[in-house]
């Protein structure tokens, strides 16, 4: 699918990433998998950027300007975001935002959080504090999407962070990272069985506060009673 959006010139033809050493691949992978780097799957990645004039920039409507306060694991979360106008986000037209995308906050305290956007997404851009992930392959940013949330993907984000002051994740790093796919029907038989174990930690988690709550009124009605 990469290959023939760029014989359409729909996408650049990437730069060849070296190979992938076995001492790179997180694990041992099962038959039929391909260790493959982020780059080599990706059809885009890379930040956005801050538009001319900073936060004077911003206005009170128009597109949306994503920044890593507004992406976090389990979506986007949009109170308090900031808009640009409509020219503006032409001008940044190559980080505007699609449907399918992974947003990876690449700097900064929040690094790692990786938010999937979804088919309701109404449109945005992102600053350069965020970076866009696309696969041309819609089936697959569901999978994807878990991965990078994954141990082993923010164990090799850590590994390769850069900057003295702001720590921060290059694209020529991201796109080295190695990612381990499955075939297509097992990634989707993988983020359903995560998808039904994180449901069951919700629902485990819910029963434990509750019974915190349980356990301090108790407590309280004891010690009332005692002070009586």
């Amino acid at each position: 699918e990469k290959e023939r959006l760029v014989a359409e010139k729909k996408i650049k033809k990437p730069k060849a990433l070296p190979p992938i050493e076995a001492d790179q691949v997180p694990f041992k992978i099962p038959n039929g998998w391909s260790a493959i780097r982020l780059g080599e799957i990706a059809s885009k990645t890379g930040s956005g950027s801050t538009p001319r004039g900073g936060k004077t920039a911003y206005t009170t409507s128009g597109t949306m300007f994503l920044r890593s306060q507004n992406v976090y694991d389990d979506g986007l979360r949009l109170n308090g975001v900031a808009y640009i106008p409509a020219e503006t986000h032409e001008r940044m037209s190559n980080t505007a935002i699609e449907k399918n995308d992974l947003l990876l906050n690449i700097t900064g305290g929040s690094i790692g959080r990786c938010a999937h956007v979804q088919n309701d997404f109404i449109g945005g851009n992102i600053n350069q504090h965020v970076a866009i992930i696309r696969i041309s392959d819609s089936d697959v940013p569901s999978y994807l999407h878990r991965v990078i949330t994954s141990p082993s993907f923010q164990d090799a984000i850590f590994g390769t962070l850069t900057g003295a002051g702001r720590e921060g994740l290059p694209k020529n790093k991201m796109d080295l990272i190695t990612i381990c796919i499955p075939p297509l029907s097992e990634q989707k038989r993988i983020v359903a069985r995560v998808d039904e174990l994180m449901a069951l930690c919700d629902a485990l988690e819910a029963q434990l506060t509750s019974s915190r709550s349980e356990s301090r009124q108790l407590l309280e009605a004891c010690l009332n009673e005692a002070i009586a």
